[in-house]
């Protein structure tokens, strides 16, 4: 070698050595993912544990081989044939209190280690109660998700030093009401193998293999099903087949396939051999089978892949022209679907003087034609309620219809004349059950279990006989109305199916082939699961589970769909929807409240149509298809004919007030509204107070005139399907958007128009002329949406455009500034003092916003309250603040907002808010004032009834006052009494105002570009306006902080992030527009003030802008002896004086530290290091040669 060449070598040597150093530097945190990439760890099931998947028998007496069981347990060994879990057998967990244990020692372990490994499902985010238990320590089971949602939970593991037995138990006191499974509990160890020694699995894939993209489709005759075929050779797929190697298409209805057809076309490339596409187009109802065959040049088949296409004939068009209504017809809708409707109240409205009319304006005056001409609208079967004895002393009815078994049987009769079949629903109370109460009857107060139990039975078996002596109508009996959590004053599982059980033998002695129906609601809280699970585990002899479903409360569709499915696939019961029903209006027609009203249950994310006729009619349209898509047997509307007894619709204050008057006396005289005053003898809490008229009537079938609406119409045009031939507008959408003071609004671009026959997204202009959204307030701004089809009925006949508004809320910045913590959305930072809130970060249940929140549930016997408490505390300025949040949750559960200080003492609690229901969401806020700089702690407090429920989301702090009496940042409208600044006055004078938010306003005019505004405090200090952004207004104050606390807090966070600190000084610089603080701007700005340190020479001066425990660092310099920065936000600064020899700890100020930075400096170090030994060593052979 040349000494040249040598010379090279060894200057490329040194600058490779270099860059390796570089690049090890620069990749640093990567070598640990390499070294941890040599080996790999897997945990392998072993076989110690003895039928740990409970497939093993069960033994005589009870006991699970392999297994020790607690006497009493509430663990059992189930089949389950539906059950998704890799086994059919598995142990169930019943709510028995006390000890419910399963025990085993597990023989000679060997040295190792371990994990235990158990899979469960259950009750949806409901803890089960029960712990894995090994050598002396425990796992408490997690929340389980649903029925057959199963899931594998695994211990911490442990290590076994030498060969020894393993005691494992599973046990504890199960949660009461508690229901779940669990299964295949294994011990596993973990196992480390090198990468080498694993094939990838690509390697492994040897030869050719095929697929194709459809394997199974259904079609109509016609219709063209595209295939592709997916071709790979030693596990990579190829595009293009190789000499030698073809693919044949070609329809089997030979072979395995005689059943199949080939009268279609396929079309293949001409049979090349050699294309991956074929497209078979289908001619005849029947089967077709497909064939990709792959095959080499001998003939040798490589793969074989047959399509199944499944063709029939197009559905012919049943549809029925009308001019109203608008109905998909429901797909292979049962023949004996019942098409049910509760009718309890007509005897007391026709009592009451109402008369309904058919579709000809005929009068129908009595219950025999009403039912009949139900009966000619689709309608085969009708429900009726009975209640014990709706009296008070005195004889005068409770209301609500005075359903006696009088009552009943005159709708009995109407509907034998009707042809139709009869539901009883026996409350088994003297008024209205639901959840909330399930009242003893009078006569039977004080009665024990036992005692109820034979009253029942004697009590619906008697009513039985004088409804319908003939035994020809009544086709199903209720025990119970609603029993979710009571039945006749009992709420205890196994004493409510002992009277299940009663009330069900009362029915079979009736007569033994009348079904029996057990009815609960809330089916989004999974209770048909629960209840078929506790009506098979007490063996409450029944026939059909029924649910109410109303879509205000009772959460999705398809979760609907679920729930009755579980029922009959897991039980092999039947079910239903017994009770539903949807505004047509949300108009009043009698002068008492109804229950969906404007501001009231009218918002619900899953009542997705437009009160009105149409929008009823595809709300009952959707629940029969969802209800026979789910094998249900079929759907009952709740109270159709539940009008008015005298209309107040239009008519003067005056003439309105005169007819509810008059309405309240029918009320009481004939007990025609929803409860009369005499109810409040036995129901003093509710009907006692809040006694009146129909809270249904614009959820009715006919009009406050009694004329049927077109949606009685959907029973019968289910089966048929309807169109018209007029296009109307049901709905125009509104649309809502929040957004946080200073930040960009963005409306939305388009807004759903609901017309007759669809819903479309149309485009919107919207008029923001006048509005100034950067205050914090509530806007309303004015929408113009066109129509895309041509409106010929309806309120826009003929019209091209619609109006639409969107209200826009502009917020105060939140002072949670970490948005996660806010909406709940990590647990790390929240406490909670009672076992009740069972998460603080649910990602499963009612979430306002996001994807998180807290939740709780009180599953004891009495009241409980909790608090959640969020940890990080929040130095707040003296000023005024209020704290909020938003909580939905069980009918009487509370929620209060507290804020305490530092040592724990309470600074104010907001007035307890009652909740009103299911996402019926609430706002519990606290206000406070503080006289000096405080941390603040946040707490949400709950008040919970047994049984009670609910979530809490959207935590929300802000100012309302600064210390000086102004209003807070961005325009807070808040007044000296702690108003919420969210509902501004309105200035009905200012023509620019469009909504009923802040008075609209034209924006300031702007300071010229270049301007200089001087500190009012310290005039030496400005701010110059270098682009023109600030308005004319602008007010600019700079103050010094000498708060020691406040200082040693701020120095704490420089010190901590910033090296070679030598003095610290902290000022506020604060911007207003002569009444509102400016903090975000829409540009930077430039602050001049004199230096704040005499610097040395190896001194420097930084600026930082101060964000809770960050640094955001500032562009500054020094200039004719001042310090300039820029900033676009006003706030709190940190100016440092720090000693240009040392080296920042950070990466960059209020960046996270970490262990990287120091890693890279020392490899920079030595890679420059490695550099400069390679140019002395060039710059010695140099000399060398020379």
């Amino acid at each position: 070698m040349s000494r040249k060449r040598k010379m090279a070598s060894i200057t490329s040597a040194g600058l490779v050595f270099a860059m390796l150093l570089s690049q090890s530097a620069v990749a640093d945190l990567g070598t640990e993912q390499v070294k941890a990439a040599e080996n790999t760890a897997k945990w392998v099931d072993t076989e110690y544990v003895v039928n740990g998947d409970f497939e093993s028998s069960i033994n005589g007496d009870g006991s699970i081989t392999g297994w020790t069981k607690s006497t009493g347990s509430g663990l059992f060994v189930t089949k389950d044939e539906w059950a998704k879990n890799n086994t059919t057998q598995f142990t169930k967990i019943k709510d028995i209190t006390g000890d419910n244990s399963l025990s085993q020692t597990i023989k000679n372990v060997e040295p190792g280690t371990y994990r235990i490994s158990i899979d469960q499902d259950g009750q949806k985010d409901v803890k089960s109660g029960l712990y894995v238990k090994y050598l002396e320590q425990a796992k408490e089971l997690p929340a389980t998700t649903d029925w057959d949602n199963w899931e594998t939970v695994t211990t911490d593991e442990f290590t076994i030093e030498a060969v020894q037995d393993v005691d494992i138990c599973i046990g504890g006191d199960v949660t009461n009401g508690y229901w779940g499974d669990i299964d295949n509990i294994k011990l596993q160890k973990l196992y480390e193998t090198k990468a080498d020694d694993t094939d990838s699995s690509e390697e492994n894939q040897k030869g050719y293999t095929i697929s194709v993209n459809q394997t199974d489709v259904a079609v109509e005759n016609g219709d063209t099903v595209n295939l592709e075929a997916k071709i790979t050779y030693d596990g990579k797929e190829i595009s293009e087949l190789p000499e030698g190697v073809n693919l044949w298409w070609w329809v089997d209805k030979w072979n395995d396939h005689i059943d199949g057809l080939d009268d279609g076309t396929l079309e293949n490339d001409n049979g090349s051999g050699k294309t991956l596409k074929a497209a078979y187009t289908t001619k005849s109802a029947g089967k077709y089978y497909v064939v990709a065959q792959l095959k080499d040049a001998d003939g040798n088949e490589l793969g074989y892949v047959c399509t199944t296409i499944t063709s029939k004939a197009p559905e012919i068009d049943t549809s029925v022209d009308n001019d109203d209504i608008v109905v998909a017809k429901v797909k292979d809708l049962s023949p004996d679907f019942i098409m049910g409707m509760d009718i309890s109240s007509v005897i007391t409205e026709l009592g009451s003087g109402v008369v309904y009319k058919d579709y000809s304006g005929k009068e129908i005056n009595n219950v025999t034609d009403f039912c009949k001409f139900l009966a000619e609208n689709g309608i085969n079967h009708i429900r009726v309620r009975v209640w014990n004895d709706p009296y008070d002393s005195n004889g005068n009815g409770y209301g609500g219809g005075n359903n006696d078994v009088a009552t009943a049987k005159k709708i009995a009769d109407a509907c034998r004349s009707a042809g139709i079949k009869i539901l009883v629903d026996f409350h088994c109370s003297d008024f209205w059950t639901d959840p909330s109460k399930q009242m003893v009857p009078k006569a039977w107060n004080g009665y024990t279990v036992d005692e109820k139990a034979a009253a029942v039975e004697e009590f619906i078996n008697e009513s039985l006989n004088t409804i319908d002596a003939s035994k020809d109508v009544v086709d199903m009996v209720q025990v119970g109305n609603e029993t979710t959590g009571g039945f006749i004053g009992e709420t205890k599982t196994d004493a409510m199916c002992k009277l299940f059980s009663a009330g069900s033998k009362g029915v079979k002695d009736y007569n033994s082939d009348v079904k029996v129906v057990i009815h609960v609601e809330s089916p989004q809280k999974n209770t048909l699961t629960k209840w078929s699970d506790n009506l098979e585990n007490y063996n409450v002899n029944y026939d059909i589970l029924g649910t109410s479903y109303y879509p205000y409360w009772h959460g999705t569709l398809s979760n609907l769909k679920k729930e009755l499915s579980y029922v009959q696939t897991k039980h092999n019961k039947d079910a239903m929807v017994v009770e539903t029903s949807y505004a047509y209006t949300l108009d009043d027609s009698d002068g008492h409240g109804n229950t969906v009203r404007e501001g009231n249950n009218d918002d619900s994310a899953d009542a997705t149509e437009p009160f009105t006729v149409q929008g009823q009619s595809t709300f009952i349209r959707n629940l029969i298809n969802a209800v026979n898509e789910a094998g249900g047997l079929g759907v009952y509307y709740w109270e159709p004919a539940w009008i008015t007894v005298g209309d107040t619709t239009g008519l003067s204050e005056e003439a309105a007030a005169a007819r509810y008057e008059a309405n309240k006396k029918i009320w009481e005289e004939k007990g025609s509204g929803w409860a009369a005053s005499y109810g409040g003898e036995y129901d003093p809490n509710d009907a006692g107070k809040w006694y009146g008229g129909s809270a249904v009537d614009n959820q009715a079938m006919f009009y406050p005139d009694g004329t049927a609406t077109a949606a009685l119409k959907v029973w019968k045009y289910v089966k048929t399907g309807a169109k018209v031939t007029k296009i109307g507008v049901e709905d125009i959408e509104t649309a809502d958007v929040t957004a946080e003071a200073g930040k960009e609004i963005e409306l939305p671009k388009t807004i759903n128009v609901t017309y007759n026959t669809e819903k479309v997204e149309e485009n919107v202009v919207w008029n923001t002329d006048g509005i100034d959204f950067s205050k914090a307030g509530t806007y309303t701004v004015e929408g113009t949406v066109k129509f895309s089809r041509k409106i010929e009925r309806g309120a826009y006949k003929d019209k091209t455009i619609g109006t639409t508004k969107c209200t826009v809320v502009i917020k105060q910045k939140n002072l949670i500034t970490d948005a996660d913590d806010a909406g709940f959305e990590k647990a790390d930072n929240f406490t909670a003092n009672n076992k009740i809130v069972d998460s603080v970060s649910s990602t499963k249940d009612d979430k306002k916003s996001g994807a998180a929140c807290a939740h709780w549930y009180n599953a004891g016997t009495d009241v409980a309250e909790a608090e959640i408490t969020y940890k990080n505390a929040i130095t707040l300025a003296s000023g005024e603040y209020i704290f909020e949040y938003a909580g939905q949750g069980a009918d009487g559960d509370q929620l209060y907002a507290k804020a305490v200080d530092s040592k724990g003492n309470v600074i104010a609690k907001g007035d307890n808010v009652t909740l009103a229901g299911w996402k019926n969401w609430k706002t519990p806020s606290v206000s406070f004032k503080l006289d000096k700089e405080t941390e603040v702690t946040l707490v949400v407090g709950i008040v919970s009834a047994k049984g009670g429920w609910g979530t809490a989301d959207d935590l929300y702090l802000y100012q309302t006052k600064s210390a000086d009496k102004s209003d807070a940042d961005n325009g807070n409208t808040g007044d000296d009494d702690n108003n919420k600044p969210d509902t501004p006055s309105t200035d009905d004078n200012n023509k620019d105002n469009t909504g009923n938010g802040d008075t609209a306003t034209q924006p300031a005019k702007a300071l010229t570009p270049g301007a200089v505004v001087a500190s009012i405090s310290d005039t030496k200090t400005t701010v110059k306006d270098t682009n023109g952004i600030l308005p004319d207004t602008v007010k600019f104050e700079s103050k010094k902080v000498t708060d020691e606390k406040k200082v040693a807090k701020v120095a704490d966070v420089v010190k901590n992030k910033i090296v070679g600190v030598k003095d610290v000084l902290i000022y506020e610089l604060n911007l207003t527009d002569g009444t509102t603080q400016l903090h975000q701007l829409a540009d930077k700005v430039q602050v001049t003030m004199d230096m704040p340190f005499a610097l040395a020479d190896n001194e420097a001066v930084k600026v930082f802008r101060v964000d809770s425990d960050k640094l955001i660092a500032c562009t500054s310099r020094v200039a004719d002896g001042k310090l300039v920065f820029e900033t676009d936000h006003f706030s709190t600064f940190a100016f440092v004086k720090v000693n240009t020899n040392a080296c920042t700890k950070a990466a960059a100020a209020g960046a996270a530290k970490t262990s990287d930075d120091s890693n890279m400096y020392m490899w920079l170090v030595i890679a420059m290091a490695g550099l400069g030994v390679s140019i002395a060593a060039l710059m010695n052979r140099k000399k060398e040669q020379a």
